[in-house]
């Protein structure tokens, strides 16, 4: 209906030339427009992210994220790879807009920090693959942080394997989404703590 507020899933768009598009008419219509990110909703995640703000971390120097999968390793016909791996349907973006997309949100999320600058390195390895299923992606945050992403569907061995790290002066996280409810800070000089969705705040 014209004039609703809409919440979409991503990726929100397939060119620079869509999502500026989006972008004009959300601003034209003052409704709300939201794109979702659910892996920012862990209370974990949310925890990891009120540590680097409160500076528990220090200044944020190194970020890392991977998403890997090996789903996509060879080539794969069913209702969800047949729309993913078809650029008339997905998009130019493979591995990058499906998966990638949630890693880039992860990292600013929990750092706080915008990246300014990139360099990606799209691969299609599986022979007759229109669009990515790897990619290597190295980031400059604002502030001087650097970054590193990495996202692929055909790194045999995991299923779905979203992975965090955030390194800064004082401190380190690691988060795995495959084991959701622990989250492992080291300050510098001291043993690593896991620290558990009981025992995280609730912020």
């Amino acid at each position: 209906e014209v004039g609703s507020r809409v919440i979409c899933d991503k990726p929100l768009a397939s060119t620079l030339e869509d999502a500026s598009a989006i972008a004009d008419a959300v601003d034209a219509s003052g409704k709300q427009f939201i794109l979702t990110h659910n892996y920012a909703g862990y209370p974990l995640i949310r925890q990891a992210r009120e540590m680097v703000r409160t500076g528990e971390l220090g200044d944020i120097r190194i970020v890392q994220v991977e998403y890997v999968q090996d789903w996509l390793a060879e080539e794969t016909s069913n209702k969800q790879a047949d729309w993913r791996t078809d650029p008339a349907k997905s998009g130019a973006g493979g591995a990058i807009g499906d998966i990638g997309t949630h890693a880039f949100h992860l990292a600013g999320y929990v750092s706080d920090l915008k990246a300014e600058t990139l360099r990606a390195e799209l691969d299609s390895f599986v022979p007759g693959r229109r669009v990515d299923d790897n990619a290597f992606i190295t980031l400059r945050y604002a502030g001087g942080a650097k970054g590193a992403l990495w996202a692929s569907q055909v790194a045999v061995g995991h299923e779905n394997a979203l992975t965090l790290r955030v390194y800064g002066t004082k401190g380190g996280l690691v988060w795995r989404q495959e084991n959701p409810n622990e989250l492992r800070f080291t300050r510098f000089g001291e043993p690593a703590q896991t620290l558990t969705r009981a025992g995280a705040g609730n912020s």
